[in-house]
């Protein structure tokens, strides 16, 4: 190793109350959860201004999961390969595959549920899918009184993406509603691979129910890796003008205002690709719901 080099001091603390400590001590050492995706990063190891280390392998207390009467709560530090054999028999079969696309079986064993949701510079399928499942999360703050709050999943990113929690606070648990799967149904796309090719990659969710010819509660989210997270109550207002069965106006109107949406957010035009993509995506699920709906009349 060049002798400018370092190895990173490494931290392992014993509870969440330690971590938390340990980085008020440390303010400049990152939270480590399984590394999968820091560890791949151009540059990262070797590098002489390496940023010490607060391993969270050893906070036993954040690698459960259980699932309770109406929802399943899973620790940040359980790995998404568990996420998965836990939801085998509670997540629609769209959401499981979806999670399942999440990398390649070895990744998804190594992977966290924490770590794939705050990722500081990219958001992956996992955030989009646990939108439109209407999740939670428990934030613990770093501070001196460590305090918790739980807030649905959205608020963890601004609308180009940025965790917003990234450097002043710990994320310990997911809740995820088991009852909603039940009443809604969920389409979850993919194009291309958030991790490979964040520029052109783009994840989408939807949950919606239909009653009477009618879009009920329509929760829609996507995502442009590097670029922009998209969660929109006026947008969803939108959708729930929805009547079926629907004009191919209607589906123009709408696909033209997500497009006017992520033009304003995004603001560059290298992401124009993502955009109409995004687009499509959106016309070609309404016109596949709206088909579904006319066959089942």
């Amino acid at each position: 190793m060049p002798e400018s080099l370092k190895s990173p001091d490494v931290f392992i603390p014993k509870t969440i109350s330690e971590a938390i400590a340990t980085k008020l001590k440390a303010p400049n050492a990152r939270f480590w959860a399984g590394g999968t995706y820091i560890m791949s990063r151009p540059k990262f190891y070797p590098n002489p201004n390496q940023r010490p280390i607060i391993s969270l392998s050893g906070l036993q207390d954040i690698s459960r999961i259980y699932h309770a009467d109406r929802y399943l709560e899973s620790g940040a530090m359980v790995t998404i390969g568990q996420l998965l054999t836990m939801g085998s028999f509670i997540f629609p079969k769209e959401v499981y595959d979806s999670i399942s696309m999440v990398g390649s079986s070895v990744i998804r064993n190594q992977a966290t549920v924490g770590g794939a949701l705050c990722i500081p510079d990219m958001r992956f399928p996992l955030s989009v899918i646990l939108s439109i499942l209407n999740a939670q999360v428990e934030i613990r703050m770093v501070t001196k009184k460590a305090t918790s709050k739980w807030l649905p999943i959205d608020k963890l990113y601004d609308r180009r993406g940025s965790c917003l929690f990234s450097e002043n606070a710990l994320l310990t648990r997911v809740r995820i509603p088991t009852d909603i799967t039940s009443q809604n149904q969920f389409v979850s796309r993919t194009l291309d691979s958030p991790m490979l090719n964040p520029s052109e990659a783009v994840v989408f969710g939807f949950r919606y129910s239909i009653s009477q010819g009618s879009l009920l509660s329509p929760h829609l989210c996507i995502v442009l890796p590097k670029s922009c997270y998209f969660v929109s109550q006026e947008f969803n207002n939108l959708l729930s003008t929805v009547t079926f069965p629907l004009t191919t106006d209607k589906i123009y109107t709408i696909s033209k205002r997500l497009a006017s949406d992520l033009t304003n957010i995004v603001k560059s035009a290298s992401c124009r690709l993502q955009i109409e993509r995004a687009v499509r995506l959106l016309e070609s699920v309404l016109s596949e719901i709206n088909t579904t709906y006319m066959s089942e009349g």
